[in-house]
């Protein structure tokens, strides 16, 4: 695993931490923020940038490995097109058997179905990375233009625990960043400034 894989795995294990969030979840780093008045957190990027994502799964809170594991992902490919997506050595070890299927969805959408020895309880690994051309389509239209949701998740012992994983499901709207309202602010400042200063000079 890369070093900076290694850092980004151990910054996301710190909030996940630090946010009270101690039951099992599949997510992706970056998470975004509140950048608007909707519910799904905001990337502010511009057209042409590059994005690098990860994914990881965590099995806090499991009594035994998780052995099957199933994702349905969503990506708005209008605004997002994807640069590379690999699978991590650590995801492919535990989960040798894998494959996707297209499902319905407002945007593309498909069912990624991983399954073997699997991963062992209250473990935090990187399974995903993927590098995001944002294009020229970008807009904030407040809908997800990347979303995770985990299906269903068995155990070692054949037990659903579906349910265990909270949050279910994960979002991220990407969208332009604001244009600064400084220049115009100052340029406007200057005008009435300079509009002063000659009205001034005139009266004397």
């Amino acid at each position: 695993m890369k070093f900076s894989h290694i850092f980004l795995l151990s910054t996301t294990f710190s909030l996940i931490y630090t946010s009270g969030a101690f039951g099992a979840s599949v997510s992706f780093s970056p998470t975004g923020s509140q950048l608007d008045n909707d519910l799904i957190p905001d990337l502010s990027t511009n057209i042409g940038e590059s994005l690098n994502f990860s994914f990881f799964l965590d099995t806090t809170g499991l009594n035994a490995n998780l052995t099957s594991l199933e994702l349905l992902f969503a990506q708005d490919s209008t605004e997002l097109e994807t640069l590379s997506v690999s699978r991590t050595d650590a995801d492919i070890a535990a989960f040798p058997n894998f494959g996707g299927v297209p499902a319905p969805g407002t945007i593309p959408s498909a069912i990624f179905s991983r399954s073997g020895p699997g991963i062992a309880p209250n473990t935090l690994v990187e399974i995903v990375v993927a590098t995001y051309l944002v294009q020229s389509e970008l807009i904030n239209d407040g809908l997800p233009d990347q979303s995770v949701t985990v299906i269903s998740a068995t155990d070692a012992n054949g037990t659903d625990v579906t349910a265990l994983f909270e949050p279910v499901s994960q979002s991220l709207d990407v969208q332009p960043v604001p244009e600064s309202s400084f220049p115009l602010s100052l340029l406007t400042f200057g005008a009435i400034g300079f509009t002063f200063i000659k009205h001034k000079k005139s009266s004397q």
